[in-house]
């Protein structure tokens, strides 16, 4: 299989050569591993798929995904550059522009010595997360507005990357949809995504993986699940805190059980946005949208417009100069 691969002669345009591992392994996850390369003139990120993934259903969909990849131009989503085969890997890996770091890691960057509970957060202004925002939703304007249109499935802050202008792109979007698709696009498997990124609904795809009837039918999905993620991307970019303690969709009070919405879930995290903005600001009701049942989301050029008006309200503010010291700050970590 791993030969038939490196052969097949659909694969063949992508493949690059004089690919080289710098020994630099940038990050670690489910699907595999992002190792830094060095191309010709470049520095670039590989992402490695783990041969666990390997099988004959995979290979039709990993051609499909990098002729996909490869038609893709848009200044908010990660270049895919084209393939290399890494040493000790049977699969090949996917050759993107290398950024400098996620947006989970900007707002809560790990460290080898937690800091204290009461330690402050580093202050990015409002200007730049909107302007942030603003850039993750154009990139899934350019993505859902394709015919047919393209669902990423698995948007979460670390699948945001920011380069050193501070300009986000949208990552990860082919090892989404390679690993877990089975058939066509608009035809998804169960449970996509990080679960704290999830919607109801594919959460409840992800229970029925338990009933064997329901193991071999596929959950369809539309544009409305990447909604609802950008949603939970945006109450974690304003809060500044991963959103990772949900209440229970429903809880037993007063002798019967109480349904949640999704913002009584996030309700922390929403008074510490509404702390923040005036009643009926266009950030709250984008969220408020976000979070809102798959048929009542608003589109995403909705949310690019609500982003636009926001924008205008804090236009006024100096936010080259928090840039350059974010940068300085990022380039003296450690």
């Amino acid at each position: 299989m791993a030969e038939f691969l490196r052969n097949h002669p659909e694969l063949q345009p992508f493949v690059l050569t004089n690919v080289r591992l710098t020994g630099t392994t940038i990050s670690a996850g489910a699907y595999g591993s992002v190792e830094e390369v060095a191309v010709p003139g470049a520095a670039c990120a590989a992402k490695k798929i783990h041969d666990v993934f390997l099988n004959s259903a995979l290979v039709p969909s990993f051609v499909g995904e990098c002729q996909l990849m490869s038609t893709l131009r848009h200044p908010n989503i990660v270049q895919f550059l084209g393939l290399c085969f890494l040493p000790g890997s049977r699969l090949p890996a996917l050759v993107m522009e290398r950024l400098l770091t996620s947006l989970h890691d900007l707002l809560d960057p790990e460290t080898d010595t937690p800091p204290p509970p009461d330690a402050p957060k580093p202050f990015f202004p409002l200007g730049l997360k909107c302007s942030i925002l603003h850039d993750v939703a154009s990139g899934l304007t350019y993505l859902h507005e394709r015919s047919p249109p393209v669902i990423h499935r698995d948007l979460s802050a670390r699948n945001v990357l920011l380069n050193s202008g501070m300009v986000a792109k949208i990552a990860d979007l082919g090892v989404a949809r390679i690993v877990p698709r089975m058939g066509v696009a608009a035809t998804m498997t169960k449970g996509p995504g990080a679960i704290i990124y999830m919607p109801p609904e594919a959460m409840e795809s992800k229970l029925e993986e338990e009933n064997e009837e329901e193991k071999d039918k596929n959950s369809k999905y539309d544009a409305s699940i990447d909604i609802f993620s950008f949603g939970v991307v945006a109450i974690f970019t304003l809060c500044q805190t991963f959103p990772c303690d949900l209440l229970a969709p429903n809880y037993r009070g007063e002798q019967q059980h109480k349904a949640r919405t999704e913002l009584e879930r996030r309700e922390r995290y929403m008074k510490m946005i509404y702390m923040q903005l005036r009643k009926k600001h266009p950030l709250l009701q984008m969220i408020e949208g976000c979070l809102d049942f798959p048929e009542d989301r608003p589109s995403i050029r909705d949310v690019l417009r609500l982003l636009e008006e926001a924008r205008a309200e804090v236009r006024d503010e100096q936010t080259d100069m928090n840039k350059l010291e974010l940068l300085q700050a990022l380039q003296t970590q450690p």
